[in-house]
C-alpha cells in the first residue's frame, strides 16, 4: 500500500479527535488505547498539534433539540460533506440505513451505523479552517474498484512521515511501527 493520501505532510500540523462508542468490546477498547498511546507519540511530532477523545454524539437530543450540542447525524452529514467534497466515501465504515417500522408499511426515520473508532483531522494555523479529513475512508477507482484507508493506515502513514523528517522544534519523532490499530 503506498502512503496514505491525507495529513502525511510534517509541515502541516493538524488536530486529531478520535471519535469512539461507548459499546466498545474489551478487544476494541484495548484497539482503541493502542491508537491513544500512538497518537500520544505523534503529538510530541510536527505532524499532530493536539489530540482528543470524544465519544460519538447522542443520535438525538433528549430534552433540547434546538441546542448547541452536534447530534450524530449531524456529525456524520458534516463528514460526507467533506468526503463527498474530496471524491471520497466513508463508506463501508459509516452507513445510513432505514429501518422498517413494525407497526407502520412506510419505512421509519433513516439510521446512521457508525464504526467503534474513526478520527477526524483539523488543519492547525492561521490559514486553517474547517475539517480536513477523516479516517477510514474509501478512495473509488474508475474501474469499480476501491481503496478503503483505515485508522491504522493513517497511523502507519503520519508515523512513516515524521520518522522520515528532521524536527525543527525539537519535538520526538516517531520510528514507525510495524503492529496495527
Amino acid at each position: 500500500m503506498t502512503d496514505h493520501p491525507l495529513c502525511t505532510d510534517p509541515t502541516a500540523p493538524v488536530e486529531v479527535t478520535r471519535y469512539v462508542r461507548s459499546d466498545a468490546s474489551p478487544p476494541s477498547r484495548r484497539r482503541i488505547e493502542s491508537v491513544r498511546r500512538r497518537l500520544d507519540a505523534l503529538s510530541e511530532t510536527r505532524l499532530v498539534d493536539a489530540t482528543r477523545t470524544e465519544p460519538w454524539p447522542p443520535r438525538r437530543h433528549a430534552v433540547d433539540p434546538g441546542g448547541d450540542a452536534e447530534t450524530c447525524d449531524e456529525l456524520v452529514d458534516r463528514l460526507e460533506r467533506w468526503a463527498d467534497d474530496a471524491g471520497y466515501s466513508l463508506r463501508p465504515a459509516i452507513r445510513r440505513h432505514a429501518p422498517r417500522s413494525l407497526l407502520d408499511e412506510e419505512p421509519s426515520a433513516a439510521g446512521v451505523c457508525v464504526p467503534v473508532m474513526l478520527l477526524t483531522f483539523e488543519r492547525v494555523g492561521p490559514d486553517a479552517s474547517g475539517l480536513a479529513g477523516v479516517v477510514p475512508y474509501t478512495v473509488p477507482a474508475d474501474d469499480g474498484a476501491a481503496t478503503t484507508y483505515t485508522v491504522a493506515d493513517w497511523l502507519a502513514a503520519a508515523e512513516r512521515a515524521v520518522g522520515a523528517s528532521e524536527d525543527a522544534r525539537g519535538r520526538k519523532r516517531v520510528r514507525p511501527r510495524s503492529n496495527r490499530a
